[in-house]
């Protein structure tokens, strides 16, 4: 159970430098990209 755990919270840590890497710049890809950062931080605060 712990290194699914420990799996999942590497794959969002690698997804979030991915999405930070990666800004959109115009106003409708930006609402995307602030969803998905948004759902990862939320995830990622589970684990502390």
């Amino acid at each position: 159970m712990v290194k699914i755990d420990d799996k999942r919270h590497q794959e969002l840590l690698d997804l979030k430098k991915e999405l930070e890497k990666n800004r959109p710049h115009d106003v409708t890809a930006m609402r995307d990209w602030k969803h998905s950062m948004g759902k990862i931080l939320q995830e990622l605060e589970l684990f502390k």
